[in-house]
């Protein structure tokens, strides 16, 4: 039986929000939920390039159902959250400020309030499986995941807050409709863009200024792309919660960190860069490394394992959405880009231990890193861009209509 995409997304939540509302921490309908969520979320990134005609599209809706399964597990089996806890549950009793298996991304926030226990009720179960699901960072929980950035000031009011995010939507929309018009020049695509030009080192002989230019900009364009995408979504929820009285401004803090934080590949992971995931991935890591291999906290090997792991799990799960898009596994350059992240980081590490920045100001070591980040970025990007570039298809751009298109046609 065939059925839309959208069918798998709404089952996930549903199944999720009912999960971890009614069932206790150590009931085996959670185990027994993991498979039933894994068909549908395998369904729906297998019919996505059938049923949507924008890969983008796709893409986004076969990695959130993926976002929300690992979520799953991450808050309903590893560390077990629960409605009689109001939290993260270890043999029935709540734990305060740490997550059960998550070592570092759930520290307690000192400005957080304590859980409140609302009175037991059906809809007060399901209101907290609502907010289970929609709890990626846990904001202004015990629980909020590291570098998270403060709301300014002068955002915490209603309307302020409104017209600021108002106009982040315009500019997001506005910034991928302009690479949408971009996107269409097949001349472009085939001279720099194609999959034999995803490798430098291998060709370093025949590579152009002019390619390394291009190779650079891609890897900007990627980014700016990402986060326009990713950060007019967040905008978007945001307005309507808040103008909606759903929730405050306080509970919608930026979505990325400031962009002066990109002088190392590890600020721009950790800090710069959405930590939405960290707080799953940060708990599958730990369990694999602590509960699975035994390898003690702390300690070297899983302090050099730890980043390779988190870095594998976001490798796999890429994948999985360049499948939803419509690229096949085997084109995918996921896995690749992600792996090779954390390379980039103990290079960082090693060059830092040995005190080699330590003699230049501190303004010359920041723009020695935005070169190196940008570098870094050229040279590892294009496994990952490239062949995203190639399965695109004319009219497969994010925005579903041309504002610059629209202005052009009147001005020609």
């Amino acid at each position: 039986m065939d059925y839309h995409p959208l069918f798998d997304l709404t089952s996930v939540f549903l199944l999720i929000v009912i999960t971890a509302g009614f069932t206790p921490p150590s009931s085996f309908l959670r185990i027994a939920c993991l498979p039933v969520l894994t068909c549908l979320t395998w369904h729906c990134v297998s019919r996505c390039p059938d049923y949507f005609a924008r890969s983008s599209w796709a893409s986004a809706v076969g990695g959130y159902t993926t976002s929300s399964l690992l979520h799953y597990v991450d808050v309903v089996l590893l560390n077990r959250w629960s409605f009689d806890a109001q939290g993260p549950a270890k043999n029935g009793l709540l734990v305060r400020g740490a997550s059960r298996v998550s070592g570092g991304s759930a520290e307690p926030q000192p400005r957080a309030a304590q859980p409140s226990y609302p009175p037991p009720g059906a809809k007060a179960r399901l209101m907290f499986g609502v907010s289970v699901f929609f709890s990626w960072r846990f904001i202004n929980t015990p629980y909020q995941v590291r570098n998270v950035p403060t709301l300014d000031a002068k955002l915490h009011s209603r309307r302020r807050f409104l017209l600021d995010t108002g106009l982040t939507i315009i500019v997001c929309y506005l910034i991928l409709d302009a690479m949408n018009s971009s996107q269409n020049d097949d001349y472009m695509a085939e001279e720099f863009y194609s999959l034999d030009k995803i490798g430098l080192f291998s060709r370093i002989r025949e590579v152009t200024l002019r390619e390394l230019v291009m190779r650079f900009f891609a890897a900007v364009g990627l980014g700016a792309g990402l986060v326009s995408f990713q950060r007019g979504v967040y905008s978007i929820a945001a307005f309507v919660c808040v103008a909606a009285r759903l929730s405050s401004p306080l509970d919608w803090p930026p979505f990325n960190g400031p962009i002066s934080r990109i002088s190392s590949l590890r600020y721009f992971w950790s800090i710069f860069w959405h930590q939405i995931n960290s707080h799953r991935l940060d708990a599958m890591a730990n369990y694999v490394i602590h509960d699975v291999c035994r390898l003690r906290r702390g300690g070297r090997p899983a302090r050099y394992i730890r980043p390779c792991m988190i870095f594998l799990i976001s490798g796999l799960w890429h994948v999985v959405i360049d499948v939803s898009s419509g690229i096949s596994m085997q084109d995918s350059g996921a896995l690749p880009f992600f792996l090779i992240q954390p390379l980039g980081i103990f290079i960082e590490d090693l060059v830092r231990s040995r005190g080699l920045t330590k003699a230049f100001p501190s303004v010359v070591q920041s723009c020695f890193g935005f070169l190196w980040v940008g570098l870094w970025m050229a040279w590892t990007a294009p496994a990952y861009l490239y062949p995203i570039i190639n399965a695109s298809k004319p009219g497969d751009g994010v925005v579903p209509f041309s504002i610059i298109g629209y202005v052009k046609g009147r001005l020609e």
